[in-house]
């Protein structure tokens, strides 16, 4: 954990700071704009992340989340990057939840979709008791007695989800902390056609 805490407040602020920096100096104004926006965003989920590593509870207050909006922007934002994400089934009501920490979590799943298995597949249970969005790709899967463990920190499976495919090896367990904070639970199961499924569940909260 002391390692994990180190490694995020030094290697993630830095470059935030520089780009920030950066972003200042653009003349386009609205773009600038929109580069101090995603910044802001970035900063937020830094330090919430950094919560969970210390096992802070955070501090982001509960809020009635627009669930299918918020997986449509993030299907938006993959787009413009050139990823393609498809969606199905909906979400009839909002979600009480903390929404920056869900976009967190949701964004970690889709990242080891697209980065493992070239796109992500997002299928979504709405019920009166809970919420289910299931994250899928095409990808090579993880060996049966590996799924439990690659929620650990820095843990890295076979040759096609070693570190040349990039990432960190935190974003799964950050989800899965964001999952339990929610009162809900996060696991991986691999596909009988091919690929890894997550499976996010989180509990219907009724709205205070």
């Amino acid at each position: 954990r002391t390692r994990i805490f180190t490694a995020m407040s030094h290697d993630l602020k830095t470059p935030i700071t520089r780009l920030r920096l950066r972003t200042e100096m653009l003349e386009d104004e609205a773009l600038r704009a929109k580069f101090a926006k995603d910044l802001e965003e970035m900063e937020a989920m830094v330090a919430q992340t950094l919560d969970f590593m210390r096992d802070a509870s955070t501090e982001e207050a509960l809020q009635r989340v627009d669930a299918m909006a918020l997986l449509q922007s993030l299907q938006t934002d993959y787009r413009d990057s050139g990823s393609r994400i498809e969606i199905e089934g909906s979400i009839a009501r909002p979600y009480t939840g903390r929404p920056l920490a869900l976009r967190r979590c949701l964004t970690n799943l889709v990242d080891n979709a697209i980065r493992y298995g070239d796109r992500a597949s997002i299928r979504v249970e709405d019920t009166a008791e809970r919420l289910c969005i299931r994250v899928l790709d095409d990808g090579p899967g993880i060996a049966e007695e590996e799924l439990e463990q690659a929620f650990e920190p820095f843990f890295r499976g076979e040759a096609s989800r070693s570190r040349e495919t990039g990432g960190t090896g935190l974003g799964l367990g950050i989800a899965r902390n964001i999952a339990r904070a929610h009162g809900g639970e996060l696991v991986l199961r691999n596909r009988s056609e091919g690929g890894l499924e997550a499976i996010l569940t989180l509990p219907r909260i009724p709205a205070t």
